[in-house]
């Protein structure tokens, strides 16, 4: 039995097109690797991606972990191209000339990331669900919100951004397949917190999630690279964007982004924003 899979016997295996595997290679759907322009997947990698997708995980989630888990001294499995595996990770770089700005694409597990978000928030976390669930639920000491439900992805600033340079996460929440809108639960008295994860620059982001209330299959929400690099420093840093619900006029979002030790004040302060923004929607 051959170790690794080609693009025909998975979409054989999946019952899916050829260029749909494909596309979901290249958006991280599927653990791979290039060989000369061609994409590979260890069958092993495979095997445990079906698994965990057939259970109901979310495939770029899956894919994240079993990246993430790759042996040592094997090539990522869904790296671009460019990158090379000896290469360092470069952070806070200045624009090259012409204005464009480097690729950020470390990614890190679900697991993980819950992880680095309750340990952030230290003994001010009573209990939580499982942290390879997602979304994480959190129940949390004063003067936090003390139910919380927390969508966390990982915010990477992919090869071919935009001039001024953005931080991105991916909205797909779990169940929501290609085609299918997405919303976040509400549910059972728990606030929500939309969030992202910047892992070169140890950064939380906050956007406001009650704005996002339906939104396409992995729908790209925006962060400015100032705003991650001001973070860093060890602020709390804010800004403003000009955003157009999809059931509603447009409206000023004020995003949050804050390394680990002030994710505590960028939670209280997020949910402040939040609510000055409902009651000016109010009157």
């Amino acid at each position: 039995m051959d170790d690794i899979l080609t693009v025909r016997d998975i979409a054989a295996r999946l019952k899916l097109a050829e260029r749909t595997v494909n596309a979901m290679l290249s958006e991280r759907e599927l653990p791979g690797f290039k060989v000369r322009g061609q994409w590979r997947v260890r069958r092993a990698d495979f095997e445990s991606w079906l698994e965990r997708v057939a259970t109901g995980e979310d495939a770029q989630a899956a894919t994240a972990d079993i990246t993430t888990a790759a042996p040592a001294g094997d090539a990522p499995l869904s790296a671009p191209d460019h990158v090379s595996d000896a290469a360092p990770r470069e952070t806070h770089e200045a624009a090259p000339e012409g204005g464009r700005v480097k690729p950020l694409t470390e990614r890190v597990s679900q697991q993980e990331l819950h992880r680095r978000f309750t340990d952030a928030l230290g003994r001010a976390v009573r209990s939580h669900s499982p942290l390879e669930r997602k979304p994480l639920e959190i129940d949390l000491a004063s003067p936090l919100p003390g139910r919380v439900r927390v969508y966390l992805f990982n915010a990477t600033r992919p090869p071919g951004g935009r001039p001024l340079g953005e931080h991105k996460v991916q909205l797909i929440v779990p169940g929501q397949g290609r085609g299918v809108r997405g919303t976040f639960d509400h549910s059972d008295g728990r606030i929500v917190l939309l969030a992202g994860y910047a892992a070169e620059e140890d950064v939380f982001i906050l956007w406001d999630g009650g704005l996002y209330n339906d939104f396409a299959w992995s729908r790209n929400v925006q962060v400015k690279a100032e705003t991650i690099i001001e973070a860093s420093a060890g602020k709390l840093a804010v800004q403003e964007r000009r955003l157009r619900p999809t059931d509603g006029p447009a409206v000023t979002e004020t995003l949050l982004a804050a390394p680990p030790s002030r994710l505590a004040d960028a939670i209280v302060r997020r949910i402040e924003l939040t609510r000055e923004r409902l009651a000016e929607g109010a009157r």
